[in-house]
């Protein structure tokens, strides 16, 4: 078969019944995938552990005064009722949650299948069929979220998927993209980093005389928040909250890098050195660390604000390029923290070409094939030697996956050497047996537990320069998505510049 009539059939529509099958398909081999790693892998103890008395804590003492008793709950009210919630059903179920077991796992495991539903069905207005089941395909067998949740037990994936649902809000239903947002500042603080990139947006369209979108913008944010606020304020425990789930957050681990491949892992200084250490003219490293994550966020805003013609597609990528930001530039940063990042990355190819409304808009609007371009010989260049923007962000997006599943999977291993599938001295009672976890210590967060943790990079031979090597790779997509951008924005000035017709 020619590569022209290749293209051909790939552009033909896909029947109704050929789409289900394949999207079960997809679905069920990305559950199977999850409850298999779920079942057999011990994951990381440690932050299990804390789930699970921040869960017994707020079933007994409920999720306000569970910030009171609780040791060290540190994450926002939303996940913390997530949990209490899930322990009522495993009591009535009769189960009981172990640490290294399924039970752990199974609220990670939920957040993707989440994350595997909604994100192509939101997008269905916007994307062929065929695309849909890539995007799917990209989500439900993606080794980072497969690593981060069913491996680790860990919940980035939800507030991640609330950041990106309320992008792709934006542009259309602005009280829900704030509504969204705001959930998502009070399921993980780290959510917080996508502000730069809303409020230029906004500050955009009141520049435009637009007032009533950023207004509904602002509603649907604070609309959570207050009720948040008005609950905890109700029997005094706000204070509590706010110091725990938030304030706290940036002073309990002073390391320049908690195991996150980013700047400051070796890449110019040992990542276990306090932060609060000077790094010149009185400046710390976590001070210098802000000023250049400060730097982004104006970046970013400039992006949002200079661009002639911005789209959601558009919001994808200054969203991708902060929350990379965030991953590479501050101190105290965790290995897990690249997943935000990561998936807006997978996102942003998908809504390249003839993207022209929010993907929340209900009128009808062209969809976007994906569709191999013309071979070499029918007057187009080959595919494999044109770098065309959907390309280059294809790249960017399949490099941060793999670098985040590394990266996570080298700290559950205590390097590659390690034996991530059992854990360093195994389970009792096999298939998911509840782990036998040392004493907790406050550097437990490195390398406490079985089944993962090396302390601040403890790497040697072949492992330490991987490791190193995937960091200066990180750089460099920073510094090429940040040259995107800005031609991008130097384009839109070259446009103003010239006088008209």
């Amino acid at each position: 078969m020619s590569s022209s009539s290749s293209a051909a059939s790939l552009a033909e529509p896909m029947s109704a019944r050929t789409f289900g099958l394949w999207a079960a398909g997809l679905f069920l081999a990305g559950l199977a995938a999850r409850l298999l790693l779920g079942l057999y892998t011990n994951g990381y103890v440690g932050d299990q552990m804390y789930f699970i008395r921040w869960m017994q804590g707020a079933m007994e003492h409920g999720v306000r005064l569970s910030y009171v008793h609780a040791d060290m709950q540190n994450y926002p009210p939303v996940f913390i009722a997530i949990l209490e919630g899930y322990g009522h059903v495993l009591n009535a179920l009769g189960l009981e949650i172990k640490t290294a077991h399924l039970t752990s796992k199974a609220l990670p495991i939920l957040f993707d299948l989440l994350a595997m539903a909604i994100l192509p069905l939101v997008l269905r207005r916007r994307l062929s069929r065929r695309s849909q089941l890539l995007l799917l395909g990209a989500l439900a067998l993606n080794p980072a979220l497969l690593a981060d949740g069913a491996i680790w037990g860990q919940i980035d994936v939800f507030h991640s998927l609330l950041m990106a649902l309320g992008v792709l809000a934006l542009v259309g239903q602005p009280f829900l993209a704030g509504a969204l947002l705001g959930i998502a500042l009070l399921s993980k603080f780290q959510a917080i980093v996508i502000a730069p990139v809303i409020g230029a947006y906004a500050l955009r369209r009141m520049l435009r005389r637009d007032f009533a979108h950023p207004l509904l913008l602002a509603a649907g944010f604070l609309a959570p928040l207050a009720l948040t606020a008005a609950c905890f304020s109700a029997n005094g425990t706000l204070d509590d909250m706010v110091q725990a789930a938030y304030l706290s957050a940036t002073d309990m681990y002073p390391q320049l890098s908690l195991n996150a491949f980013n700047l400051w892992y070796h890449l110019f200084t040992d990542p276990s050195l306090n932060d609060t250490t000077t790094l010149a003219a009185g400046m710390s490293y976590k001070t210098f660390g802000f000023l250049l994550l400060g730097l982004a966020c104006a970046f970013v805003a400039a992006y949002v604000l200079l661009l002639k013609q911005l789209r959601t597609v558009h919001l994808l990528m200054a969203s991708a390029f902060i929350n990379l930001a965030f991953f590479m530039l501050p101190t105290e940063i965790h290995e897990r923290y690249g997943v935000p990042a990561m998936l807006f990355l997978v996102l942003v190819p998908f809504l390249m070409g003839r993207e022209t409304t929010s993907a929340f808009d209900t009128t009808a609007s062209p969809r976007i094939v994906l569709v191999p371009e013309p071979a070499a010989g029918t007057g187009s260049p080959h595919p494999l030697r044109r770098w065309t923007p959907r390309r280059l962000w294809s790249f960017a997006a399949g490099w941060f996956t793999l670098s985040t599943a590394l990266n996570i999977w080298m700290v559950l291993n205590g390097g590659m050497g390690g034996k991530w599938l059992g854990g360093e001295n195994g389970r009792e009672g096999g298939f998911g047996g509840e782990m036998r976890a040392r004493p907790w210590r406050d550097d437990a967060y490195s390398n406490a537990f079985q089944g993962g943790g090396f302390a601040s990079g403890l790497l040697s031979g072949w492992e330490h320069a991987l490791a190193i090597g995937i960091s200066a790779a990180n750089l460099v997509l920073l510094i090429g998505t940040s040259l995107y951008l800005i031609v991008s924005m130097k384009r839109t000035l070259a446009s103003f510049s010239k006088p008209p017709p």
